[in-house]
Order: structure tokens, then C-alpha cells, then sequence
């Protein structure tokens, strides 16, 4: 009585190879289901994806009109210029104007109620005079508040103003910052009659 053949034995070579090619695809397909499962989407691609590194000698310039066309007696404005990231959260603060003879906390939370849910606790150390209405820049040059390099991605440049007794406005717009130089006008709201951003070597 002859033994029993083993069926993959039995098979062709050019059959066997085949089949052992095609579990072994199947077994690399299963195993990337599973760890796609396991991720969410983000974070799938954030192990995969590297995040690329500031553009060296890049900054984004960034200038905004606020208030001058109030009437009556103008106080002079509260406002904050930071860089959120995607999330949400405070990258980088550029300037805030707070600091007056006599500073008013209701005020400065009606007045820059975004920039104070995150920041509340940096007023004395960030911030700066109050201004006359009027057209002013700042520059963000890729750093963080703690002095680390940004990677490129979206980020959100906000800029935000408000006056005793009079309105409170925000203007919140996303930028893709990459290696290429750009300009953007990011829009007009209330007091702050515009802003605007460019991109490029510093």
C-alpha cells in the first residue's frame, strides 16, 4: 500500500510557487487591515509620513488694520496675533496689547476671548503697550514658544481685537506653509479691517 502524497507536493512547481506567492500577499494584505484598524487614519499616516522641516530662511509675514475707521472717542485697542495649529492649540503668540494704567480684566476677556482661553496665564510676560488704530506687521519666523522648529503643515493665523464699548472681532483663516513662497489676504472682520500674510525668504 503506497503513503499517502502530500497535496502541495503533488502540485507542479510553477503551481505550488503561485500559491505560496499569493498566501504570502494575502498575509501582508491582512496584517495592514489590521493595523489600519488599530490607527485612525492620522495617525496611520503620521507613521508613515514624516513631517517635513521649516523652510530654512523662511518667515511669514503678517500685517493687519485695526480700528481706524472707528468714530467717537476711540479707546485704544486690545489685540493678539498668534499662530494655532491644526488642533487648535497656541504654536507661536507675535504680539498681544494689553498692558495699560489701568487694566480692566472683563474687558480683556470680552475683548480677546479666543486668545485668553489659552494664553490667560502669559499677560504679564507676553504682552505689550497698547497702540493707536493703525496698519502694523509682525513676523513669524517657524519658531515655537518654547523655541523649537515647526515642522511645514497648516497652521491657523489668528488675529483678534477688542475695545471698551466697542466691538469684538476675529479674523481666523488657515495657511499651508511649505517650501514655496505665497501671499494671502485672510479677510476683514469688524475692527479689524484687514489682513494679510506673505510667505518668503526673510
Amino acid at each position: 500500500m503506497s503513503n499517502p502524497t502530500n497535496q502541495t507536493d503533488a502540485l507542479p512547481t510553477d503551481t505550488a510557487q503561485t500559491r505560496r506567492s499569493f498566501l504570502g500577499k494575502l498575509a501582508v494584505a491582512t496584517a495592514a487591515l489590521g493595523v489600519s484598524r488599530v490607527l485612525p487614519g492620522s495617525l496611520a499616516d503620521a507613521a508613515t509620513v514624516q513631517s517635513k522641516a521649516w523652510a530654512s530662511g523662511m518667515k511669514l509675514d503678517i500685517q493687519f488694520t485695526v480700528a481706524t475707521k472707528a468714530t467717537g472717542r476711540v479707546k485704544r485697542p486690545y489685540v493678539a496675533v498668534w499662530i494655532e495649529d491644526a488642533s487648535g492649540k497656541t504654536v507661536r503668540n507675535l504680539t498681544v496689547w494689553v498692558q495699560q494704567n489701568r487694566l480692566n480684566p472683563r474687558w480683556l476677556e470680552e475683548g480677546l476671548r479666543r486668545w485668553v482661553r489659552e494664553n490667560s496665564a502669559l499677560v504679564s510676560t507676553v504682552s505689550s503697550a497698547t497702540r493707536n488704530p493703525g496698519t502694523y506687521a509682525v513676523a513669524w519666523d517657524g519658531k515655537t514658544d518654547k523655541n523649537a522648529a515647526a515642522p511645514q503643515g497648516d497652521y491657523y493665523v489668528c488675529v483678534e481685537s477688542g475695545r471698551e464699548h466697542g466691538p469684538y472681532s476675529l479674523v481666523r483663516q488657515k495657511v499651508s506653509v511649505g517650501a514655496s513662497a505665497f501671499k494671502k489676504s485672510l479677510g476683514a472682520n469688524g475692527d479689524i479691517e484687514a489682513v494679510n500674510v506673505s510667505f518668503a525668504k526673510s
